[in-house]
């Protein structure tokens, strides 16, 4: 048994124990979070890519909370139903409709409340605007402030208070900070972000002052990967002393900040069917899978003399996250009319077949991809360049095998990034990927190039060799480089493009996802393979 399980398991009869002649009230919480415009039914080829099981989306979602909500009404319990950001680009249905309707179906299922994602503002802060004049309940963000009218001011409400009768719960939002550095600046213009810690404390300590007994932190702040792994950063950065008010995870910010009975994540799409319990602050962290494949749902048990959180239940037998089987949680006819309607419309002609896979095109792989690998070999065919990148978080899903259609691309690249060239020298090159391996990251997906990179040498000199063409680089020739808008305004740690691009860049209007319909209509059927581009030699796993 690991660690958090006993911790999480010890706790648990701890409040067993305490429990025994408690008077105490329930409140059964239901959170998604990343829906990303996921409200449509889907194939969870994730699950099965042979035989997938049908997912419902918004309509088998709908099924589940009403059951829920009327379950805790007729038992004497409170509910609530959160969400935690990112809730429509992504998907076609999301995307084209700029959220209206995934916040019709949140308006229709009766969110008590919504916390601004990094990705509401892909399409400028005036679609963020008008999703929050649209929602029937309120947005949240603690920490966003907006400058634009020369004095500043929060930008949607900094927490909720739900008043359940026996106790009052405060929930607070927050926004990830990291929208600055990855968001275009126009999009977010005028806004600007508080440090994480900071404003929750802040907030904490004034919700307690207004007699408020329970204390939700609702972020768009995720809990990693590998919790493990994300641990060992934790004690390490407590260890050397915390260095900036800003969070990097969720898991440092319930580190941080003691006094938060509940907090839920939102931003790494990975769900923990048991939550994360910090050992020092004993904050229980919860977070799910995105692209509303499922819920989060979960009883939360409160002493009502101590005004404490006892424990948790969950209502699935695997844990907190129920999968939105179709099968298993009917779609609600009337939202599914209303979902199906618009799908259809934004999705005329996304359907057509333009090519094939004789296999699944992935993008699992801690260095290269098929997928990865496919992308920018189609940035590098349309713009004839010598070599392109481009960053691993704007791939977001797989191709399946068999038929591949527009609305299959559009859910792979879903933002509307266009293609770009820069001349550069080889050694430019090689500076610009130590920089991206400088601080523990994924790295880039390429084409054109091989590179092997050994983490445990001192930064700067982790490339280990490097290839252009086939041929080992030139440091001072020059060589065309294809890329994406976003990384030439400097995110994903690209901050040596931004002079050129004012100097060199031609931007050709090419949609990224356009080169990539263009190149499977062209070398259909696709069988790619991996070629080793990419490659991590060092032992660090």
């Amino acid at each position: 048994m690991k660690l958090y399980q006993i911790l999480s398991a010890v706790l648990l009869m701890n409040f067993c124990l305490l429990t025994a002649h408690a008077e105490t009230y329930s409140v059964v919480i239901c959170n998604t979070n990343d829906i990303h415009g996921g409200i449509d039914s889907s194939q969870a080829n994730f699950m099965n890519p042979e035989f997938p099981p049908q997912l419902g989306g918004g309509a088998s979602a709908a099924t589940l909370i009403r059951y829920l909500r009327q379950m805790a009404k007729e038992q004497g319990k409170g509910f609530l139903l959160l969400d935690t950001g990112d809730i429509f680009q992504g998907t076609l249905v999301g995307t084209k409709s700029e959220g209206e309707a995934v916040m019709r179906f949140m308006n229709e299922v009766g969110y008590d409340a919504w916390v601004l994602g990094n990705h509401e503002f892909d399409l400028g802060r005036q679609v963020a605007e008008r999703l929050m004049k649209q929602a029937a309940f309120p947005t949240l963000s603690a920490n966003i402030i907006d400058s634009s009218d020369g004095t500043a001011k929060l930008f949607a409400q900094p927490y909720l208070i739900k008043d359940f009768g026996k106790l009052k719960m405060g929930i607070i939002g927050l926004t990830t900070s990291g929208t600055e550095r990855a968001s275009f600046k126009e999009n977010i213009r005028g806004l600007s972000w508080l440090p994480e810690t900071t404003t929750l404390a802040a907030y904490r300590d004034s919700l307690r002052q207004m007699g408020v007994d329970i204390i939700v932190a609702a972020c768009h702040l995720g809990l990693p990967y590998d919790r493990w792994e994300a641990w060992e950063d934790l004690e390490k950065w407590e260890a050397e002393g915390w260095k900036s008010p800003f969070a990097r995870n969720a898991f440092e910010l319930a580190r941080r900040v003691s006094g938060i009975d509940i907090l839920f994540a939102g931003d790494i799409h990975v769900g923990y069917q048991e939550p994360w319990v910090d050992p020092v602050t004993h904050t229980p962290c919860f977070q799910g899978y995105g692209r509303g494949t499922n819920l989060m749902a979960i009883e939360f048990v409160f002493d009502l003399e101590t005004k404490s959180l006892l424990y948790w239940k969950p209502f699935a037998d695997q844990g907190t996250l129920l999968t939105l089987f179709s099968d298993e949680f009917p779609r609600d006819r009337e939202i599914a009319e209303a979902i199906d309607t618009v799908v259809a419309r934004v999705e005329s002609g996304f359907n057509e077949k333009i090519g094939e896979a004789i296999i699944p095109v992935t993008r699992s792989g801690d260095a290269e991809s098929l997928l990865g690998n496919m992308v920018c070999d189609a940035m590098q065919w349309r713009l004839k360049g010598d070599m392109a990148i481009t960053n691993k978080g704007g791939v977001r899903t797989d191709l399946p095998a068999g038929t591949i259609t527009p609305r299959d691309v559009f859910n792979v690249l879903p933002f509307d990034n266009t293609l770009g060239t820069v001349i550069v020298t080889g050694q430019f090159m090689k500076d610009l990927i130590e920089d991206k391996v400088a601080y523990g990251g994924s790295g880039l997906y390429i084409s054109g190039m091989h590179v092997k990179i050994d983490r445990n040498r001192p930064q700067g000199d982790r490339v280990v060799s490097f290839e252009i063409g086939g041929e080992p680089y030139v440091p001072d020739k020059e060589y065309r480089l294809v890329t994406t808008d976003y990384l030439l305004e400097g995110n994903s740690g690209m901050k040596k493009l931004v002079g050129l691009r004012n100097q060199t860049a031609i931007e050709s209007g090419v949609y990224m996802r356009d080169s990539l319909i263009e190149y499977i209509k062209e070398f259909s059927p696709l069988e790619p393979k991996l070629d080793g581009r990419w490659q991590w030699v060092d032992s660090k796993q």
